[in-house]
């Protein structure tokens, strides 16, 4: 299937993400990366994400495609360890202690290498579902989305103008609808990554004022720099948080 279709002398890649209400399917340009084509697939109490998968990659006009490659994005809890102490003998272990009512196995267990910012993402892909894509596509690339997130708040980290204050730590947060993603920079540096589950204002304040005690983060230096949030989250975080933009 990565070499298939009419369309043969146009190169296209395939991303399959992975959420928590499904799988969506893009094709894109593989010159430019523009969406050329794209299709959801939710997952219910009734249709297991196992079958939902399968049905999905028969789907006739995946054929009509040459694909150059192809990636499996997985949106879903995550971790950073960093690099210099990062085992993979003790990535199940970390994970669960992160995330001690989440099921995962050894086989589950992923990672995704940062070198630009000397940590590893430790994230978690059902083993069964990796093998579905793999039997259409062998070289699937597999993919943190919360990596990807994690650079882009590296990458506005660098265009942010250095404070007055050395000390002061930048904390970048974003939010969907049932999680939400955090780093901490401090001189540039990452200090602190992880997402949460949080499905609601009330979950995603407790949680985010929860992280911020226990790293302690100071109330009026430390900056909250926010995306997605509503404006009733912001007006009560900044009952407690004075810099948020």
């Amino acid at each position: 299937m990565l070499a298939t279709g009419s369309n043969s002398l146009t190169s296209y890649r395939l991303s399959i993400r992975l959420g928590a209400d499904g799988f969506s399917f893009s094709v894109l340009n593989g010159l430019d990366g523009s969406v050329v084509q794209t299709d959801r697939f939710p997952v219910s109490q009734q249709a297991a994400a196992s079958d939902v998968l399968r049905q999905a990659l028969q789907k006739p006009y995946l054929m009509d495609y040459r694909f150059q490659s192809s990636e499996l994005v997985v949106e879903g809890q995550s971790t950073i360890v960093p690099i210099e102490h990062f085992n993979k003998s003790d990535m199940l272990a970390f994970y669960r202690l992160c995330f001690p009512n989440q099921q995962a196995s050894v086989a589950d267990m992923q990672y995704q290498i940062l070198s630009s910012l000397e940590a590893v993402m430790i994230f978690r892909l059902d083993g069964d579902i990796l093998r579905i894509v793999q039997e259409c596509y062998p070289d699937v690339k597999v993919c943190c989305g919360d990596a990807r997130q994690l650079e882009l708040f590296a990458a506005q980290q660098e265009k942010r103008p250095a404070p007055e204050d050395v000390e002061q730590r930048d904390v970048y947060v974003r939010l969907d609808e049932q999680r939400f993603f955090i780093a901490v920079f401090r001189r540039g540096k990452l200090q602190y990554a992880a997402s949460q589950d949080a499905s609601n204002d009330n979950d995603r304040i407790f949680l985010l004022l929860g992280i911020w005690k226990a790293l302690e983060l100071h109330q009026q230096k430390d900056a909250l720099h926010l995306e997605g949030a509503t404006k009733e989250l912001k007006k009560t975080l900044a009952e407690y948080i004075l810099n948020i933009d």
